[in-house]
């Protein structure tokens, strides 16, 4: 169950990765906001933190906005089977995360990896570390 509820926070945490920009209460309010609104305010992250171009920005936001939205609809088709949920929403994770791999230059990408890291709380030897990360990886599983 811990798995469960750690993986569904990570993959509705990854997109808020850069929405760094926002006060407390504009964080603590997010919930009442539009899917197009929390799509904006973490493009804007996105657009400060990693100096996107102006294209850049526009394709991120539509990354941002579909992979909200998919993440939605997950949510209220598959309310009541949480391992269906966990697999979709990992699902939408990696599809967003490839597409951002296709619009973001090698260096951007390497900075939002490193911040997306930080922010999961991801140990410091575990991010420059393939071994470790597998080895971490062998370890959860064994729980």
């Amino acid at each position: 169950m811990k798995k469960i509820v750690f993986a569904i926070a990570f993959a509705l945490a990854a997109p808020a990765a850069f929405a760094q920009a926002q006060q407390p209460q504009a964080k603590a309010a997010q919930s009442g906001q539009s899917l197009e609104q929390r799509a904006e305010a973490i493009t804007a992250g996105f657009s400060k933190n990693l100096r996107l171009s102006p294209q850049q920005t526009q394709k991120v936001y539509t990354i941002n906005l579909t992979s909200l939205k998919n993440a939605e609809e997950a949510k209220v088709k598959y309310k009541n089977n949480p391992k269906k949920l966990v697999s979709q929403m990992d699902m939408i994770s990696q599809t967003r995360l490839s597409q951002l791999k296709d619009v973001l230059t090698p260096q951007q990408f390497q900075q939002y990896q490193q911040r997306r890291e930080e922010k999961m709380g991801v140990p410091s030897q575990m991010l420059s570390n393939p071994a470790a990360r597998q080895q971490n990886a062998a370890y959860q599983d064994s729980y």
